[in-house]
């Protein structure tokens, strides 16, 4: 029981029952004034988001892929059925990649190349993800929680290269914000709540697999147990949300079925089940341990904010602020455990939770606690966005001129020189991080809006001195115009010797190739073949000449060969 004892004046004073780092958060009304100011969370998440999108080419392996499949789909391909030069590509449905093609359709009028508008896919569904998280802590937990949830949300380090790349998990992040906001809307809005449930599993479903709208399912159910959940209108909730869901997931399965059957069953047998694989190749067994290794870094800072939380508050695990994050975390990391994926995008849809249970803890933080995470950020992110300043100097300028020859040395076809776009881009970035960590706010905010903002700049930092290095150093444009340099105008068709999906895509996205099976009939009558060996190439195939090798700048273990078939080498291409 509290203790109470005498002070100074006479009067019996509270001491808290437990430990110097437990004591009872304030009432809303006990609440400080907000100095918060809507525009200014709009304009950091918009600083975050941005940056990155556009001015990159695709990387391997999600990149590469879906820019092939929103090409082939914007080129009159299958709306139905993902594909890549090869066959159909079912590892995910195709709701991501109807939104990407739309995105990169309307970037056209634009002049955006076809991945740079693509892209922008992944930034609206991280914007509807950051909107799902941040209206769900306001309405679970109280005003102002929100948009602390949004910025640990975007603190987490795991999130900022899938929030800026061409992959599905935007999307199922998306989905599954939606969800958990529509859980919560459906406490007093039992239909409107149902509908936005059944949004987020079809969502989820479209974009990932059934595993995803089935574990809102379970989480949807898991809540029955608990007096805000119970009664006849829940219950309307999760008919409206399976009545609504249900539908759009059957759609596209049953018009797959009809429309390509081995395509449908490469899905259902291998896919279907996301981080279980397929109900063909269910498995649990895989190297324990991956995603508990993954999270330390991943999701910080929201995990160790969630853990201070659930320590201080642990006598108030039973109010619903706590009831839905943490069943959703607890929920969703047993699933990771036991799948037998190992993909760091699986574990996004982690995050939201964790957020919201590290916001709920923000504001009754010790003092040491948030000066300790405060001083962490801004040292910590301050000395990285230093470095990323040396080495952007060091790209623009050739200052200091030991790094900028280290750099030229990594990547021989980069060209150093002055980028005043740049440079203004990361002076104006540094500029309003500077005054975003000189404001005062309460020490919990702060000490996370100093990390959001210091992750944010160095993202922009990255960018502005790093975009034109990584298209050199790491994208596939500069090996496709050499391949292109050593065929003929029209080559007619080229073997595929031992090239992955990613590869494949990326030949037929720059260069338009369709490339042939080796063991088809159809190899029988191509002049060329193209080979991916590692460092040590194998020798020349029998009947073949090697007429060139190359790769990737900053890719040594991933070589090319192109053969031409000597019987056939001075025979014109039909």
């Amino acid at each position: 029981m509290p203790q109470h004892a005498a002070g100074s004046n006479g009067l019996h004073q509270y001491t808290p029952p437990y430990c110097m780092l437990t004591y009872t958060p304030p009432s809303e009304q006990d609440l400080p004034q907000a100095t918060e100011k809507p525009w200014l969370l709009l304009l950091l998440c918009l600083a975050w988001l941005l940056p990155g999108l556009i001015g990159r080419e695709p990387l391997k392996p999600d990149e590469t892929v879906i820019a092939d499949i929103v090409r082939h789909m914007l080129s009159g391909g299958s709306l139905l059925v993902p594909s890549i030069p090869g066959g159909a590509f079912m590892e995910h449905p195709p709701l991501f990649y109807w939104v990407a093609s739309a995105f990169a359709w309307m970037g056209q009028w634009l002049g955006l190349p076809l991945h740079d508008g693509a892209r922008l896919a992944s930034a609206a569904f991280m914007a509807l993800a950051l909107w799902g998280t941040g209206l769900t802590g306001r309405l679970l937990i109280g005003r102002r929680h929100g948009r602390s949830a949004v910025l640990i949300l975007i603190g987490c380090v795991g999130l900022l290269l899938p929030g800026h790349t061409l992959t599905t998990d935007t999307a199922v992040l998306a989905g599954w914000s939606l969800g958990l906001l529509a859980l919560v809307i459906a406490r007093k809005h039992a239909a409107p709540g149902g509908m936005l449930l059944g949004l987020g599993m079809a969502v989820t479903g479209l974009a990932g697999s059934l595993i995803e709208p089935a574990l809102l399912l379970a989480l949807a159910l898991i809540l029955m147990r608990f007096p805000v959940w119970q009664g006849h209108r829940y219950g309307v909730t999760l008919m409206v949300a399976v009545g609504s869901s249900l539908p759009l997931l059957l759609a596209w399965s049953l018009a797959l079925g009809q429309t390509d059957p081995q395509a449908f069953s490469i899905w259902w047998g291998n896919y279907a089940l996301g981080w279980f694989g397929g109900f063909s190749a269910f498995d649990f067994s895989h190297p324990f341990g991956y995603y508990l290794k993954l999270l330390p870094w991943f999701a910080w800072p929201a995990w160790p904010l969630a853990a201070a939380t659930l320590w201080m508050q642990r006598d108030r695990l039973a109010q619903p602020m706590f009831q839905l994050p943490l069943a959703a975390s607890i929920l969703v990391l047993i699933g990771l455990c036991l799948a037998q994926s190992q993909r760091a995008g699986d574990a996004l849809i982690l995050l939201p939770p964790l957020a919201i249970i590290g916001a709920v803890g923000l504001d009754v933080l010790r003092r040491g606690a948030s000066a300790f995470l405060n001083w962490f950020g801004v040292m910590a992110l301050g000395l990285l966005a230093v470095f990323i300043w040396s080495i952007g100097l060091a790209m623009q300028v050739g200052v200091p001129m030991r790094l900028a020859q280290r750099i030229r040395e990594l990547n021989p076809g980069f060209e150093q020189g002055i980028s005043w776009a740049a440079m203004v881009f990361a002076l104006f970035f540094t500029c309003v991080w500077v005054w975003a960590v000189s404001r005062r706010r309460q020490m919990g905010r702060q000490s996370v809006t100093n990390w959001a903002a210091g992750v944010t700049l160095c993202w922009g930092l990255f960018t502005a001195f790093g975009t034109d290095w990584i298209n050199r150093y790491n994208g596939y444009r500069g090996f496709s115009i050499a391949l292109r340099a050593a065929l003929p105008a029209q080559p007619g068709c080229v073997i595929d010797d031992s090239l992955g999906p990613s590869q494949r895509a990326v030949i037929h996205y720059y260069l338009g190739l369709d490339l042939v099976a080796r063991d088809g009939l159809e190899a029988l009558q191509c002049a060329w073949r193209l080979r991916q060996s590692g460092r040590d190439a194998p020798p020349e195939p029998k009947g073949w000449k090697a007429v060139w090798e190359g790769g990737r700048a900053g890719d040594n273990t991933e070589r090319y060969q192109l053969f031409a078939r000597k019987t056939l080498m001075n025979r014109k291409p039909s």
